[in-house]
Formats: structure tokens, sequence, C-alpha cells
């Protein structure tokens, strides 16, 4: 019993050096963590922003990369045709074939357009430079870009330098297209050797009594068509050329001032003055000169060709027979 005593007494004596021993060890493992911890490599300021800039950077490439991938695929996706539309000609008027609407086309310079607030501003100015056409308004619908306009009608054509022009009722000048439906007599004979630039008014009195002379006949043509027992065909599509040359008597005064040359036959039809002085040279008024001439149109089988040399509309008493 007694050693067992003096072995605790001994081990308690010495328990505290044990007990010293960890604490040691703890703290010398403690500041060997701190030494570690000081000893870490650390990032300067400046290393951050520059990796920053490197992050941005690649992070910008990656997405440029991205559009431009994204950009490919929707160009190779079909094109929506809805976007754009074709012009569209609200009421022409008949006689404005393909030709006409080429010449448009050429002008704007394109067939098909975008369909927004864009098209009319840029069809609108192109079109009022083509002088045939005038009070243009441009609208654009969801289908087509809508062009509303009127409409220079030809009435006469002249040749000058090679070139056919047209003048209208109104006497302005423009350039020849072809034109089926309706007759556009010539005039040849005139006293002014060239021709205004395309859109101004030509103020030549020879060409202007030639094209009153064939707007006249023109709307005769149109109420014959609508009689009870109409014409074959319009008598205007039988006059070749309408002659000035002897314009209010300047060569001759007594020869016919104004004469029509039938198409693809010797015979001539003397109309005389100018329209609206008949009475000053004497001769026929107008309304007579008319109403001969279509009654020996409808008698002839309605054609002015070869019956006679030519067709004396002067003289009211004097009437051709075939």
């Amino acid at each position: 019993m007694t050693k067992r005593k003096k072995k605790q007494k001994t081990q308690g004596r010495f328990a505290f050096l044990k007990r010293d021993g960890k604490k040691k060890t703890k703290t010398a493992t403690r500041k060997t963590k701190k030494r570690k911890t000081k000893n870490a490599p650390r990032i300067s300021p400046l290393m951050r922003v520059l990796l920053t800039i490197v992050g941005f950077a690649v992070l910008i490439a990656g997405l440029t990369a991205g559009f431009m991938v994204a950009e490919q695929y929707i160009q190779t996706l079909p094109q929506i045709e809805s976007h754009t539309g074709p012009l569209k000609l609200i009421n022409p008027p008949r006689w404005l074939g393909q030709a006409w609407v080429d010449h448009i086309i050429d002008t704007i310079g394109a067939s098909r357009f975008p369909l927004d607030e864009t098209a009319a501003q840029t069809v609108g100015p192109r079109l009022a430079t083509i002088p045939w056409m005038y009070d243009v308004t441009v609208q654009t619908t969801p289908q087509h870009v809508e062009v509303r306009a009127q409409y220079r009608r030809p009435i006469v054509r002249i040749r000058h330098g090679g070139q056919d022009y047209y003048v209208d009722e109104q006497m302005v000048v423009f350039e020849a297209l072809p034109v089926a439906p309706i007759a556009i007599p010539e005039v040849v004979g005139a006293a002014q050797r060239s021709v205004p630039s395309p859109g101004t008014v030509w103020l030549a009195e020879d060409v202007k009594a030639a094209m009153e002379l064939v707007r006249v006949l023109g709307l005769m043509d149109v109420r014959m068509a609508e009689v009870d027992e109409p014409i074959e065909k319009p008598l205007l599509d039988e006059i070749a050329a309408v002659d000035v040359a002897n314009y209010a008597g300047r060569r001759n005064s007594a020869r016919p001032h104004l004469v029509l040359n039938v198409k693809d036959s010797s015979t001539q039809v003397h109309w005389g003055a100018a329209w609206g002085q008949a009475a000053r040279q004497m001769e026929a008024n107008e309304k007579d000169k008319v109403a001969t001439l279509y009654q020996f149109y409808i008698e002839n089988n309605n054609t002015l060709k070869d019956s006679v040399r030519f067709i004396d509309l002067t003289r009211p008493t004097a009437i051709p027979r075939p």
C-alpha cells in the first residue's frame, strides 16, 4: 500500500510539467501557422488591375465572336419578303404600256422598296423628274408602294435630231415611248428647227395648230364610238402626219394652211386654216369640216385610203365621192 501512494504522489508532482509541455507545443504550432501565413505570396494592386483588364478583353472577344457567328447564321436564313414590296400605279391610263413602266423603274432605280416611311421619301422626288407625270403622291401600304399621278397623254409627235418627242394638249414636250392603243400623228414642216428640253412648254404656233386639230379629231372618234352605229375604227388611226409647212399661208396664201397625210396612201385631206381661223380665211366653219370628213369616212367603208386624190374641206359643198 505504501508503494502505490508514493507512485501516485510522484506522478502528481510532475503532472504540471506535462501540461506545460502541451501548452508549449500548441503555442509553437500557432506561431508556425502564423509564419506560414505571413510568408504566402501576395498579389499587388497593379497585378490585380492587369488581370481585370485581361479578363474584360477575353470577355469582349468572346462576345464579339458570338455575335459574328449569330450574324452569319441569320444571313443564312431565308429572307422575309414581306418587308419589301413592288411599285403599284393607281388607275394608270390604258395607253401606259410596259415601256412607260420600265422607264419609271429605271428612273427610280429599283422595282422593290422597303415598306416603311423611307419609301415615299425616296420614290416621290425621283418620280417628280419624269416630265410626263405630275401631281404625284406616294403612299406606303403593307403590300405595295402606291403611286397616284396625272399622266400627260401624247397628242402629236415630232422628230428632231434623230429622236422623237411627244407634245400633250398643254404643249409640254417629253420623250417619246411606244404607245400601241392610240394614234399619235407626226407634225411635219414645222418652222422651228429645235425642240425644247423635256418638261417645258413649246411656244410654237404651227405645232400648236397641229396639236389642236388632232385633239379635236380624237374627241370626235370617241363620240363616234358611242353612237348607235359606231365606226369600225378611229379615223385618227389613218392619219400619218399633219403638214404645217404652209401654216398661216407663209408659203402660199392660196394653198391650204394645214394638210392631213393619210397612212400608206397618196390621199391628202385639205383641212385649211388653223382651228378657230376658218371665218377669217372665209372657209367652212370647223364643225362643218369635221362633219364632212366623217361623212366621207363612213361612206367610204371607214377608210380614207386611195379613194380620191384629195379631200377638200375648205368648201362644204364640194364633198368628194368614192
